[in-house]
């Protein structure tokens, strides 16, 4: 949902120029070494690939990461023409449509493969497939080769009709450099056992091995293999060398009431705060109907006029109550920033998971993909322009 927005109590910004400053910087890290996958799964993590999608794609980008069918027909209608890797496994219904896009798909074990097979075979056109492995120790859709049975799946799967295997993959369960490094090498090891193994039975070569996503391709050099898989990197939310990039999305609104209360006063719901001393407060028009969750409440900050405010109400379905006191000047009117840079001071997504206790992802690709969203900088004039 892209929307000039006017009178909208609550909106999301997209930074195209942040977009594009951050695929600069990983191309620039990456130039030569991989396949650079720029994921866009899940409407570009809430950004919008109507806003996102152009901007990648001027940069000749190989090969898109996406997790629905919606998103892949986008991209072609955006006139993408490149490689496009769903990032989980597909139901069959998923795989049998998705054969009109040209999807390579995340095979996630031998049941999952024989499904893929019979789509190809009715379809009477081969899949493009990429095994995922469990070397990571993510147990969630990849088969286990350390297991007897698990080599027995791969050498069974090697021999499903309609089956044409691009890559082997895994994905790590946490960003940790040594759980990394670990990962990647037990990776290397079972996939050129899995190479060698399905050379013998006729599979192309070469078979792309690719376990990196923006953490680790930035931390661990040795993980990016033939191909990398980079999504946090590209919107500015990644703990590795996060100064490098820029922060693509802002969550904002503005004040609607402001008023002055006594010490001694409850404030919100349950009274779940009460004023230490005599406040002025605001009443900003998002709750927890706009996606905003009630967990920040009395954690959260949020920004008005370049300054950092306190959330001390227990959140309400659309209004919080910021404590304004020590920002002279607030009317109703005045812009607050709840995910975003303002002025000098910025609200960053590990400020989030401080406050929320998960992940910033869990929150602004819910924003992104509720709210009404704006793109700015001048690269959204470049994207208004071609539209036009």
């Amino acid at each position: 949902m892209t929307t000039a927005m006017t009178a909208e109590p609550v909106w999301v910004e997209i930074n195209l120029d942040a977009i594009h400053h951050n695929l600069r910087e990983i191309k620039r890290e990456l130039a030569g070494d991989s396949t650079l996958c720029v994921v866009l799964k899940s409407d570009a993590y809430g950004h919008g690939i109507d806003l996102v999608g152009p901007v990648v794609i001027a940069h000749d980008i190989e090969m898109l990461g996406i997790s629905r069918n919606r998103e892949a027909a986008q991209l072609r209608a955006l006139g993408f023409t490149g490689r496009l890797l769903r990032l989980r496994s597909a139901q069959p219904q998923e795989m049998q449509a998705g054969t009109a896009w040209r999807i390579e798909e995340w095979i996630g074990g031998f049941p999952h493969a024989t499904a893929a097979s019979a789509v190809a075979v009715a379809a009477g056109r081969s899949i493009p497939v990429h095994l995922s492995i469990n070397s990571s120790g993510i147990s969630r859709d990849g088969i286990d080769v350390s297991r007897g049975a698990g080599l027995a799946e791969l050498r069974a799967l090697a021999s499903l009709p309609g089956l044409d295997v691009r890559g082997i993959a895994t994905h790590f369960p946490q960003e940790d450099v040594d759980d990394v490094r670990a990962g990647t090498a037990r990776f290397v090891a079972e996939s050129e056992v899995i190479r060698a193994s399905l050379a013998q039975r006729g599979a192309r070569s070469p078979i792309d091995r690719h376990c990196a996503t923006s953490f680790a391709a930035f931390t661990v050099p040795e993980s990016r293999l033939d191909l990398v898989r980079i999504g946090a990197a590209l919107y500015g939310d990644t703990a590795a060398d996060p100064k490098r990039f820029r922060t693509a999305m802002a969550l904002k609104s503005r004040v609607a009431a402001v008023n002055g209360y006594s010490r001694g006063e409850s404030v919100g719901y349950n009274r779940a705060h009460t004023l230490a001393r005599d406040s002025v407060l605001a009443t900003v028009p998002v709750g927890y109907g706009d996606a905003y969750p009630r967990d920040l409440s009395g954690r959260a900050e949020v920004l008005i006029r370049g300054k950092r405010a306190p959330v001390i109400d227990l959140l309400a379905m659309n209004c919080l109550t910021i404590d304004v006191t020590e920002v002279h000047g607030v009317f109703p009117g005045d812009e607050v920033v709840l995910y975003g840079r303002q002025g000098g001071e910025e609200v960053t997504g590990a400020d989030l998971e401080l406050a929320h206790g998960h992940l910033a992802a869990d929150l602004y690709t819910a924003w992104g993909r509720m709210l009404p969203r704006k793109a700015t900088g001048v690269h959204a004039l470049e994207h208004a322009t071609t539209l036009g």
